[in-house]
């Protein structure tokens, strides 16, 4: 465990690293991020992230370089319980967003978006500047692009000179893209996250704050998508690193 940052407490769930970051002190970090220079990236971990960081090398060092690791599952709360970790504060996607943008509108800085389809990001669009009249949109493309077009994208972002590089759906090779791809880019902050653009694009509903803390949106969406419960075989196994961790550090 480690503070890398004032505000900020580090610590790290089966060697993946998570931030512990209050809601109220959410505003203040956006703000500190855009103030001094160098690129800061904001990841949502979830608990795929956290189980696919465990089998991917390539996903796991990007996660140690990322300058905030925000937790989103009650899976990772759980396991930080067990494990008598340092208990996370987690954030949905959505509502963290909205926070960080808020701030940063207060002192008129920029976004630029890149994912969605075209109706969704036109709405998001609308939506920015009409929630958000004080940060200035200074571009935007699609997602599900060719990866001719990406050279193009590059470009654009480079002259746009964004504050927040804001990714979603669509952004070839997901979170791994503004590590592959960003370097050089001249912005101050980047967040990746398919839920908070298809809740702006108006593609799914917001989960309530009561089942947001209790986890039960996540067991919402495997009824919707029966599929989603063969995750259980991960969760099992999950259980299992956990037990051995547990019983390592108690030998």
């Amino acid at each position: 465990m480690d503070s890398s940052q004032a505000g900020i407490e580090r610590t790290h769930l089966l060697k993946v690293p998570l931030d512990i970051l209050p809601e109220s002190e959410i505003g203040r970090i956006a703000l500190e991020f855009a103030a001094s220079p160098g690129q800061k990236t904001i990841v949502f971990l979830t608990f795929r992230g956290l189980m696919k960081a465990n089998r991917d090398p390539e996903l796991l060092s990007h996660l140690k370089s990322a300058r905030l690791i925000v937790p989103v599952s009650k899976s990772l709360e759980f396991g930080c319980r067990f494990l008598g970790l340092p208990m996370p504060v987690r954030h949905h996607p959505f509502d963290f967003t909205i926070k960080l943008l808020g701030a940063l509108e207060e002192k008129r800085h920029t976004i630029y978006l890149l994912g969605e389809n075209l109706s969704g990001l036109q709405t998001i669009a609308a939506t920015m500047r009409s929630t958000f009249p004080g940060l200035t949109l200074v571009g935007r493309h699609t997602g599900f692009y060719s990866r001719e077009s990406e050279g193009p994208i590059l470009t654009a972002i480079q002259k746009a000179t964004p504050t927040v590089l804001f990714l979603g759906p669509g952004v070839l090779g997901r979170e791994k893209w503004i590590f592959r791809k960003g370097k050089g880019l001249p912005f101050r902050i980047s967040l990746f996250s398919e839920d908070a653009y298809s809740i702006m694009a108006q593609h799914k509903k917001r989960p309530t704050r009561v089942s947001f803390r209790k986890g039960t949106h996540e067991l919402s969406r495997a009824i919707v998508n029966p599929l989603r419960i063969m995750r259980v075989f991960n969760y099992l196994w999950f259980g299992l690193l956990l037990l051995v961790y547990r019983l390592k550090r108690n030998s």
